[in-house]
């Protein structure tokens, strides 16, 4: 009886985490907050949708590899709901990539992003993305489970440090944990879709079966650090910040938000705080939209 109870168990878990997958593919496909009227074309293309089980170790390991205020899902969880409220879930991790529109007209600049990047960093990076996290916890509430978007809690935040900003829930290590690609020497995120992407998540206590990580480890999908060949993204930057030895987060950080940038964004009628962004790394280079690695083996 315990093994059906538990096949039964299985079963429900994967119903649900097949409805999640769909319900975010029918939100980015059909919510108009993700079309732009004065591009004619979507922020973003079809996502992946991906699990990683709330006990991973990883999570733990991530307080001594990024730092000991960055939260574990059972700190997101009894945060929320109380201590001693947690008895497990699973975090869910999307990759949303950037549509083909948006990174062609991005891939002909070479001292700062186009106009059609200027309008993603607010209306689709800020606008959407906000909203389409906010849709998930609702709609996983609707389905009875508790729900937590760690970066629209009041304790998130982002600290300076003297190697650069650090927050307390990297939506890349997320995303790592989820199985949905490695680290880049730019310090971006390759995934199967590529690097121009944008990611969110979302931790419940829904016990769904976790995805599985494939990376070969955590650059694995990078040229660059997987095989010694590569390295566009360097010649891409335009104020140098990213070398064979990594990415310079505060030189990068001064361009995509200093105030050339929030000047060009409201010129393009998006918001001053969002910046204009850059994303001169993201394109233009052999992961833009792919996984790499996946035809250099």
């Amino acid at each position: 009886m315990e093994m059906e109870k538990d096949m039964d168990t299985k079963e429900a878990g994967g119903r649900i985490k097949q409805l999640i997958v769909e319900d975010v593919k029918s939100y980015v496909r059909e919510n108009q907050g993700n079309f732009s009227e004065e591009l004619q074309a979507p922020y973003y293309e079809e996502p992946i949708i991906q699990f990683a089980s709330a006990d991973d170790p990883l999570f733990e390991e991530y307080k001594t590899l990024i730092g000991p205020d960055h939260a574990t899902p059972r700190e997101v969880l009894e945060r929320s709901f109380g201590p001693g409220s947690y008895e497990g879930g699973s975090v869910i991790s999307v990759v949303l990539p950037i549509s083909e529109v948006i990174r062609r007209a991005n891939r002909a600049q070479k001292d700062g992003p186009s106009r059609e990047w200027a309008l993603l960093r607010t209306f689709g990076d800020e606008n959407f993305v906000t909203a389409i996290r906010r849709h998930l916890t609702g709609y996983l509430s609707s389905l009875g489970y508790r729900a937590v978007a760690p970066l629209d809690t009041d304790w998130y935040s982002i600290q300076g440090t003297a190697s650069g900003p650090v927050s307390n829930w990297s939506e890349r290590h997320v995303a790592y944990a989820a199985g949905l690609g490695s680290f880049s020497i730019n310090d971006g995120f390759i995934s199967e879709k590529g690097i121009a992407i944008r990611l969110f998540s979302v931790v419940t206590n829904l016990q769904a079966a976790p995805d599985v990580r494939t990376a070969s480890n955590h650059a694995g999908n990078c040229l660059l650090y997987s095989k010694g060949i590569c390295g566009v993204c360097i010649t891409r930057c335009p104020v140098q910040a990213i070398s064979k030895e990594g990415h310079d987060k505060i030189a990068c950080m001064k361009f995509v938000y200093g105030q050339a940038s929030r000047d060009f964004a409201m010129a393009n009628g998006g918001d001053a705080k969002s910046g204009a962004g850059c994303g001169l790394c993201q394109t233009k280079v052999p992961c833009e939209s792919r996984n790499p690695m996946r035809t250099a083996r």
